[in-house]
C-alpha cells in the first residue's frame, strides 16, 4: 500500500487551479450528473429504449459497487495517510472506486451504441480515443483529489466492465440501437 501513496503523492504534487478544476469537472461528469447528461441526450435525440437501457443498468452497476464497497469497507488513501491531502468531501469507502464504475459504464454504453449504430471505422476510432482519455483523466483526478489508490481505479474499471459484458449477455436481445 506504501507504493500506491507514493503515486498519489506524485499527483498531488502537481496542484494547482487549473488542474483543480480540471479534475473536478472529469470527477463531476463521472457521477450522477454524467448519467443524467448521457440518459437525457439518447432519450431525447437519439433511442428511447436504449438510453432507459444505459439508466437503468447503469444505475444497477452503481448500486452494486456501493454494495460491495461496503462488503470490503476500505479506508480512503486521506485516511491511511497523514501525507495525503483530502480535496473533496466523499461518501463512503475506497474500494472499488464508484467514479470508475460510472465513468466505464458510460464509456461502455456510449462505445457500443456508436459501434453498432454507424459501424464506421472513423467514427469508432474517434470516440475511442476521446473515451479513452475521458477514463484516463477520470482515473488520475480520483488519485490527484486523495481519494483512490490504484487499485481501487483498477477495481471499479473491472467491476464496471463485468457488470456491463453480463447484462449485455443477459439481455442483448431487448437491446435495440
Amino acid at each position: 500500500m506504501q507504493w500506491e501513496i507514493e503515486i498519489i503523492k506524485y499527483f498531488q504534487t502537481f496542484q494547482n487551479g487549473f488542474f483543480d478544476v480540471f479534475f473536478w469537472l472529469f470527477s463531476f461528469f463521472a457521477s450522477y450528473l454524467g448519467i443524467i447528461i448521457i440518459f437525457v441526450f439518447l432519450y431525447f435525440f437519439s433511442n428511447k429504449k436504449y438510453a432507459t437501457f444505459f439508466l437503468i443498468f447503469t444505475v444497477i452497476n452503481v448500486v452494486l459497487n456501493y454494495v460491495l464497497k461496503i462488503i470490503i469497507n476500505r479506508q480512503r488513501p486521506y485516511e491511511v495517510s497523514e501525507d495525503i491531502i483530502n480535496m473533496v468531501k466523499a461518501l463512503g469507502q475506497s474500494f472499488p472506486s464508484g467514479h470508475m464504475v460510472c465513468a466505464t459504464s458510460i464509456v461502455f454504453f456510449l462505445f457500443a451504441y456508436i459501434y453498432n449504430k454507424y459501424k464506421n471505422t472513423k467514427y469508432i476510432a474517434i470516440s475511442l480515443s476521446i473515451f479513452v482519455f475521458y477514463l484516463i483523466c477520470v482515473a488520475l483526478s480520483r488519485m490527484y483529489f486523495g481519494q483512490h489508490f490504484l487499485t481501487d481505479i483498477i477495481a471499479g474499471i473491472c467491476v464496471a466492465l463485468i457488470l456491463c459484458f453480463v447484462e449485455f449477455k443477459i439481455f442483448k436481445k431487448y437491446i435495440k440501437y
